[in-house]
């Protein structure tokens, strides 16, 4: 299998990045066609690698500590292929929201340049080469936001990549400090077990560095600014699938390069539970208040994205499970409740929420999407969001996870109830607008709008009704870690 990695690895991160240059350089006729292409061809390529742990793949050497290094694991694997999967239905919803962008061919090509990028970031064996990737993501990205070109989209992206560098600042920070145990490649064991309060601090550096990209206060702020402003497909993935570039540098430096042993006493830790609690209860709060509707959704995403954060932090087997399920069903939600926007805001340019009066007479398929990938959030069964946080919720009340469990599950449900109370009233209002209503005439999103919707929707009851393919990989890795 060591002599096929290369070859995959080609394909994963080559073949997006040389569409990419095909369709920013030279604007093909066929540009849809490989667009579409490209992540399906990945897709195949990261189910044909699902599950199949593989070695060390080195690609440069600079020093006997220094080197690009690949390898996929299980969370490699679960990442990688959830990337292709999100980023199949996001690219065809956008041939027709942009139909006619003469500008499209631009947005295509740095969303496969984002791909790329993010495929980098899953098969990352060491910290120099995530550190690497995840700037890559962001410079790939930076372009979505900023596609409008007009002066709050500028700003808007001078924003998103302000806070962008400076989280990254701040994991270079933690490189340099921590020194050469950050150099080691990703492992279940960690370090030697060590008191070193120096490796802890530099660990908390990394990780508030990471959790700007995933929209944990203090450094959220960037959220709601760039994703009213960004495209909707674009919206999508940011919220989606590029804000877990923050989560997977959370996830490999806390279980795979620092260790649990080293962390689960230790006061840095406290720090990052009080931020990620304090962040599902702000993010809710600001979101129930919110009455555009992509900053609404967006302040969702701050609050949701840190339950993972919440989840990783208990440092429990279920929780840990929890979190990697929040990743994979907050990603097909949140992707959907964007493009449902974009649809809304491309066909009736509605954009507040008071303005939705009526929305599902008017396009009932699109609001049926929106009402699973909402009840999915509030965490409604049988949807893949009650799955991840019963398992959350499971792993934080375990008799050693001590006040931060209790207290934070109490969090958990409230948000929960906040999360029903800016999302149902969308759909109650919407459905059900009163017998005086008439709905308007007007032009209907097509069937590419409707199959990608269909599809992320469908996965969010399947992945409810049966979880036990992630299930299983995680408790694998459960094994493993604890």
């Amino acid at each position: 299998m060591l002599q096929v990695f290369p070859i995959a690895l080609l394909l994963l991160i080559g073949l997006p990045v040389v569409m990419a240059l095909v369709l920013l350089l030279f604007k093909p006729s066929k540009a849809q066609t490989l667009t579409l292409l490209t992540p399906i061809l990945t897709l195949l390529c990261s189910l044909f690698l699902w599950q199949t742990p593989i070695p060390a793949f080195t690609l440069v050497r600079f020093t006997p500590d220094l080197a690009f290094l690949f390898a996929q694991d299980t969370v490699a694997s679960l990442f990688l292929t959830l990337v292709q999967l999100v980023f199949i239905p996001a690219i065809l919803f956008s041939f027709e929201y942009h139909n006619h962008d003469e500008r499209a061919h631009r947005m295509y090509g740095f969303t496969l340049l984002s791909l790329a990028a993010l495929n980098g970031l899953c098969l990352s064996q060491n910290l120099l080469t995530f550190y690497l990737f995840f700037e890559m993501v962001t410079l790939a990205s930076f372009p979505l936001v900023l596609h409008n070109s007009t002066m709050s989209a500028r700003h808007a992206a001078v924003v998103y990549l302000g806070y962008s560098v400076a989280g990254a600042a701040l994991v270079l920070a933690g490189f340099l400090v921590g020194g050469a145990p950050f150099l080691l490649d990703f492992h279940t064991s960690g370090f030697a077990a060590t008191s070193s309060a120096v490796s802890g601090y530099a660990w908390l550096l990394i990780v508030l560095g990471f959790s700007c990209k995933a929209g944990m206060f203090p450094l959220q702020s960037w959220l709601p600014i760039a994703h009213p402003e960004a495209p909707a497909p674009a919206s999508a993935l940011l919220s989606g699938i590029i804000t877990k570039a923050g989560i997977l540098g959370i996830l490999r430096t806390t279980f795979f390069l620092v260790g649990v042993e080293n962390l689960l006493h230790s006061p840095v830790r406290n720090v990052m539970l009080t931020l990620s609690i304090l962040t599902i209860f702000l993010g809710s709060m600001l979101a129930f208040k919110e009455r555009l509707l992509k900053r609404r959704l967006a302040y969702s995403s701050v609050s949701q994205l840190s339950y993972v954060i919440f989840g990783m932090m208990m440092m429990t087997s279920h929780a840990l499970e929890g979190a990697v399920l929040q990743v994979w069903f907050h990603a097909a939600a949140k992707i959907t409740l964007f493009l449902v926007s974009g649809a809304i805001i491309h066909y009736t340019e509605h954009t507040k929420v008071s303005e939705l009066l009526g929305i599902g007479k008017q396009m009932p398929w699109v609001m049926a999407c929106f009402s699973i990938a909402a009840l999915s959030l509030v965490g409604i069964p049988p949807l893949g969001g009650f799955v991840a946080k019963w398992f959350l919720a499971e792993g934080a009340l375990l008799p050693q996870t001590g006040f931060f469990g209790w207290f934070g599950v109490m969090v958990l449900m409230i948000s929960a109830l906040l999360t029903a109370g800016y999302l149902l009233p969308i759909l109650s209002e919407g459905f059900f607008p009163g017998k005086d209503y008439e709905s308007p005439k007007g032009r209907q999103p097509g069937w590419r709008m409707h199959v990608s919707l269909s599809l992320l929707s469908l996965f969010l009851l399947l992945g409810g009704l049966f979880p036990h393919f992630l299930l299983q990989p995680l408790q694998s890795l459960s094994a493993l870690l604890f």
